[in-house]
């Protein structure tokens, strides 16, 4: 049996070439596959596009059916739908992801489980292409450097020093003999001769000659400043000192040093008294009791010296007081006040700072500015060093 061509007539709401599948049409007998034919023949006709097999119904269900003789291309349809939409859904993840992977790239994220903390973007360096021009670059500013530390002013000559000769006061001669006499105690116990002799090196000796003592202790012989009582007792040992054995009835002789003393002039006294180290003694013969005391006549030559002080009176930071002048009537001794200033007492007494320092070995100042100690007394005379 021919399958039926749906006519004009049949297509009424169907666009030709969009039914892709028509269904089946119904069998027909002889008659009116006959009228069909006749049909056909009349003019042509639309048929609408179909795959299926030109085999007839009466062949029994065709190679494309399904197996319970339905049509096959209903499955196959069914089929591609399924496979469309599982091709869609996994092309639309596919995207999803793409989009994505795109973003975590472009802001440098990362993904993160779910719940946990998110931390905040760190911020990214910038790094500088371009390089500042010479005029904009800062120029170099030195290195600090220490400011010096304002050093005291060494108490030495000033400038003007540079140009006066150094100070000097020549040494006796040699042998010299600068004081001499016999002394005797008031009870007559100790006698001897002493004098004080020029070494010739700016020093001095003490000599003793023809010394006797009947005293069961050893005595001492030496030099003060001031004088003593006798029967006082003594801590001081004095300068010059000589030592005499106890119990001496045959004449002794017996010298002494007076260190570096070079001018022994002003120690006035010559005194006497126990050097014993026992306590079995008299009470007036006990260790320092004093003996005798004799006043000391001092011949010392005058030096010769370049140092030759005179006094111009009180001045702004050499406000002292001259507390002695010489028999020549030359300053002698000064007692420094309050802010004198070493260089300008110098300039006081027309000398140098040198020759004051000369005549005053140690002295000391306060500051940078070369203050002197209130109430020093400074030696002004050269003989008198």
């Amino acid at each position: 049996m021919a399958r039926h061509t749906p006519g004009a007539d049949d297509d009424d709401g169907l666009t030709p070439g969009h039914e892709l599948f028509a269904p089946s049409p119904p069998p027909q007998d002889s008659a009116t596959a006959s009228e069909s034919s006749t049909d056909a023949d009349t003019g042509p006709r639309l048929v609408a596009w179909t795959h299926r097999d030109a085999r007839t119904d009466d062949e029994g269900p065709s190679a494309v059916d399904g197996a319970d003789g339905t049509d096959g291309d209903d499955t196959a349809r069914s089929g591609r739908r399924r496979f469309a939409v599982v091709g869609a859904v996994v092309a639309g993840a596919a995207l999803v992801s793409v989009v994505v992977s795109a973003v975590l790239f472009t802001t440098g994220s990362s993904p993160f489980a779910a719940g946990s903390p998110t931390d905040a973007p760190r911020p990214t360096t910038v790094a500088r292409t371009s390089t500042p021009s010479a005029s904009a670059s800062p120029s170099p500013s030195p290195l600090p450097t220490a400011s010096p530390t304002p050093s005291p002013r060494a108490a030495t000559p000033p400038p003007q020093d540079a140009s006066v000769p150094a100070p000097f006061v020549t040494p006796v001669a040699a042998g010299t003999v600068v004081a001499e006499a016999d002394v005797a105690s008031p009870k007559g116990s100790v006698h001897f001769h002493y004098r004080v002799v020029a070494v010739g090196d700016d020093t001095y000796s003490a000599e003793l000659t023809d010394a006797t003592s009947s005293l069961p202790v050893p005595v001492t012989a030496a030099f003060f400043e001031i004088a003593p009582s006798v029967g006082d007792g003594i801590t001081y040992g004095g300068d010059g000192v000589v030592s005499i054995p106890g119990l001496t009835s045959t004449p002794t002789s017996a010298s002494g040093g007076f260190g570096s003393l070079s001018q022994p002039s002003y120690l006035s006294t010559l005194v006497v008294y126990s050097a014993s180290t026992s306590s079995d003694v008299p009470v007036e013969l006990a260790t320092g009791k004093v003996l005798a005391v004799a006043p000391v006549a001092w011949s010392v030559p005058p030096r010769q010296t370049n140092i030759a002080p005179v006094d111009s009176g009180a001045t702004t930071f050499a406000t002292g007081t001259l507390e002695a002048t010489t028999a020549r009537g030359a300053p002698k001794r000064y007692t420094v006040a309050p802010d004198d200033l070493i260089d300008v007492v110098a300039r006081r007494f027309g000398i140098s700072v040198s020759a004051l320092l000369y005549m005053n070995q140690g002295l000391q100042v306060i500051d940078d500015e070369q203050h002197l100690f209130a109430g020093t007394t400074l030696v002004l005379d050269p003989d008198s060093i």
